[in-house]
């Protein structure tokens, strides 16, 4: 039997180059073979992420990693579980070709996983019509899945300092018939990879 391993981003990132008529099959080609530079704003977010994953508990002005510093003019507070940075996978036989769904949940807490987002526009509808979440209640076994959305902005001043302006929190449950859009979503994906990117089955 053949295989392909996949990540939760692969996934959407097709869903969103085939829901765009005007979108370039060569710059999703590129992302999808990791050979697109990462950009300022992926950078911000794994700066983020990375300074969130070593917070001790307590009240917080700012927090620093990989150069970037974060300062948090926002009400309200968040919660981190102790549980934090986890990576799973789960395997799903489809069309005759064994898929490896890879996850990465920036925290766990009971039958939850968080995920982290830094943006300079909060978007609900961005983020719930996003297979993510999906994806990773099916591979991490959850009930239920909350973004931990931070709105920011950089500091005029300081190219490597961005404020945190507006903290968000968004949630989405599993549901009857969850497990067959994440196979259609694979099928899909397998599908495109077939035609498109045949060096990644094996």
């Amino acid at each position: 039997m053949s295989s392909l391993r996949v990540s939760a981003s692969d996934v959407d990132a097709l869903r969103y180059f085939l829901a765009d008529d005007d979108a370039e099959l060569a710059n999703l080609l590129a992302q999808l073979r990791r050979e697109t530079p990462p950009t300022e704003a992926m950078q911000v977010g794994s700066a983020l992420h990375a300074a969130l994953e070593v917070c001790e508990p307590g009240s917080h002005g700012e927090l620093s990693a990989n150069g970037y510093t974060f300062e948090f003019k926002a009400d309200g507070e968040i919660d981190l579980p102790e549980i934090r940075e986890i990576k799973a996978t789960r395997d799903y036989e489809v069309d005759g070709c064994l898929v490896t769904l890879v996850g990465k949940v920036d925290a766990i807490h009971g039958r939850r996983v968080d995920d982290h987002k830094f943006t300079s526009r909060y978007d609900a509808e961005r983020f719930l019509g996003s297979y993510q979440w999906r994806i990773y209640l099916d591979v991490f076994g959850a009930d239920e899945f909350r973004w931990n959305i931070f709105e920011g902005r950089p500091d005029t001043s300081d190219p490597q300092r961005y404020v945190i302006y507006n903290v968000h929190k968004l949630a989405m449950h599993r549901y009857p018939g969850m497990d067959a859009d994440v196979r259609r979503a694979l099928q899909t994906f397998l599908d495109f990879a077939r035609v498109h990117l045949p060096e990644r089955i094996q």
